[in-house]
């Protein structure tokens, strides 16, 4: 009986070893490889052709900017930083890392790859779970790095100038495919000096949407304090938060989606054919911009409608800062409209002259509900851009990138397969045949920065 149990013993521990040295140890340490080594990321637009095409599968290099300290928002010190002309993977700095921006309500529990990431609600409001998942975010994005802290950049007519001079060095020079150009921030964007550590930025100088992009510095650099930017529309002094834009002028760009789609549903209908380029006009209510403008985000998912199940989802829709540019010409219509109104001739009846009104726009940045004035920068940022420069969302659109966002250098190119024709499908068994036709087969391997050298 006792060389059974000692047969069965060993057995049993053979089957252990084996299973932590086949299973176990294996999957150790590729999470721990996954964690503080490689980034996997997958192409999933054209924003980068052609260096980097859809469908593209690629490596990064977390130890080269600085892994991440376990069980920290912290990173060791990397080999080195990024610099002008490396393609850098790093966190979309226009979205929250925690959950309705909240990170004392919220602990992180894991980054599930593919499947997003889980956090644990602290408070959950009646009738909710304590998980929540957050299936598409926080996003990783991927950009070439164009100018670091104390460069200059301006972009004319969709060409990049860096220090001055027009940038023809970089692998990727950006292609060029509109039929128009206009003032958007596709085409242009003024003199801008990229800030360096310890730069003081006075907030109240600012325009409007350059003071959207420092408080996303901000909100980058300071994870545990909560920026948000607050607007007020004045009429002769007065706040009129219900007022209404009645013939809110809106150009017709990538970047203005959601107040587009704002005009044409107060409008419900579209009168006239319109192209990118084009000006329209619509209602829209001052209240549109003054909720997205506090944080940046909205959820689409109402938290006060319980869940049924042990898991609660949140998504959210975004806004793009360059919104506010038409915000501040509008408010500015509006003076003028007035001026001109005052000056029209007066009512013969009428004794009184007319009294023009006045509006203003305006808007603080608070730090943990108390108004900031000026900024200090922290650490190094950086101008990140596409290589298709004409369809590509970046610095551009949401301003700087900072180092607490930064990820991973892009390194190698592992896999690509090309189906833009959709010809091919996993849950089409006779469509299996294509694969290997679909696998871009010489990209295999390719070393990226290299790519286009």
């Amino acid at each position: 009986m006792d060389n059974t149990k000692k047969s069965l013993l060993l057995k049993a521990k053979k089957i252990l070893r084996g299973f932590a040295r086949e299973i176990l140890i294996p999957i150790i340490l590729a999470l721990v490889v996954i964690q503080y080594v490689i980034q996997a990321f997958q192409i999933p637009s054209g924003s980068m052709e052609d260096s980097l095409l859809t469908g593209d599968f690629l490596l990064g290099l977390k130890f080269t900017y600085g892994s991440p300290v376990p069980f920290s928002e912290k990173k060791f010190p990397g080999l080195t930083t990024p610099k002008s002309g490396d393609v850098v993977i790093f966190r979309y700095p226009g979205e929250p890392l925690y959950p309705d921006y909240d990170r004392k309500r919220y602990s992180h529990i894991t980054n599930a790859l593919m499947f997003g990431n889980f956090y644990w609600d602290h408070s959950p409001l009646a009738g909710n779970p304590h998980l929540v998942h957050y299936p598409l975010g926080p996003k990783d994005f991927i950009k070439r790095c164009v100018a670091v802290s104390g460069d200059s950049i301006e972009v004319r007519a969709g060409k990049l100038i860096h220090n001055g001079e027009l940038q023809t060095k970089l692998p990727g020079k950006g292609k060029y495919t509109s039929p128009y150009r206009s003032f958007s921030p596709r085409d242009e964007v003024p003199l801008t000096k990229i800030p360096s550590p310890g730069d003081t930025i006075d907030l109240d100088s600012l325009s409007i949407e350059e003071l959207w992009r420092v408080r996303s510095l901000m909100v980058q650099e300071n994870t545990e304090d909560r920026f948000e930017l607050h607007l007020s529309l004045l009429e002769d002094g007065k706040p009129v938060p219900d007022y209404v834009f009645e013939d809110f002028m809106v150009p017709v760009e990538n970047d203005r989606n959601l107040l587009l789609n704002t005009l044409f549903a107060n409008r419900r209908v579209v009168s006239q054919r319109i192209e990118y380029g084009d000006t329209v006009k619509g209602p829209i209510p001052f209240a549109f911009f003054a909720e997205y403008a506090r944080t940046g985000f909205l959820p689409r998912v109402n938290e006060s409608i319980p869940v049924k199940g042990f898991m609660r989802v949140v998504d959210y829709e975004y806004f793009e800062g360059n919104q506010l540019k038409d915000l501040a010409h509008n408010v500015q219509a509006l003076n003028k409209k007035a001026e001109l109104d005052s000056m029209s001739p007066v009512d013969s009846l009428d004794t009184l002259s007319k009294v023009q009104k006045q509006y203003e726009l305006r808007r603080v940045v608070t730090k943990n509900d108390t108004v900031v004035h000026k900024y200090v920068v922290k650490k190094p940022v950086y101008f990140m851009m596409g290589d298709n420069r004409d369809n590509s969302a970046d610095s551009r659109y949401w301003g700087f990138v900072s180092t607490e966002n930064v990820k991973a250098k892009a390194f190698v190119i592992y896999f690509s397969f090309e189906n833009s024709d959709q010809k091919f499908s996993f849950g089409n068994p006779f469509s299996w045949w294509r694969i290997p036709f679909k696998i871009r087969w010489t990209r295999l391997g390719k070393i990226i920065h290299m790519i286009g050298a």
